[in-house]
């Protein structure tokens, strides 16, 4: 298999008010999509038929994921298993950006461009509801 590297990626796309997204690569049945959440923005629980590992690259937010809540910071990563409702809320200290690598892709799962997943994210956050509580930044331990 040949890698291409001679291509940026896209730009970044905005899908609501609040989210932007840039997806980097996809192959071999998997993607990697940068998300940029505005600060105290919400993203409702949803669920995808997808394994989904996120990576905090910056900021801070609080997740549910299924029955589990926890906060995340700077550094931090998240696995959820396929068909297990999550959220997100950002800190409104400042913005959040996440990596998300998604196996199959969301392009597998939703059909075969990123233009239909980019789509789909942006009727998502359109129908979005807050869904996870008020955050208060704490200070990280050292």
């Amino acid at each position: 298999m040949t890698a291409v590297l001679d291509r940026p990626p896209p730009p970044w796309q905005k899908i609501s008010d609040g989210i932007r997204v840039r997806p980097m690569v996809e192959g071999n049945g998997s993607a990697i999509i940068l998300y940029y959440l505005d600060a105290g923005h919400r993203f409702a629980r949803h669920e995808h038929a997808c394994a989904e590992l996120a990576v905090v690259l910056a900021g801070l937010g609080r997740t549910h994921i299924g029955s589990e809540e926890r906060t995340l910071r700077e550094g931090d990563s998240v696995y959820i298993p396929p068909g297990v409702p999550h959220g997100l809320e950002v800190d409104r200290t400042g913005p959040m950006v996440m990596m998300n690598v998604t196996v199959p892709s969301l392009a597998t799962v939703f059909g075969p461009t990123t233009a239909e997943i980019i789509d789909r994210a942006r009727r998502l956050a359109a129908s979005s509801e807050p869904s996870v509580a008020s955050v208060r930044p704490r200070r990280r331990r050292q």
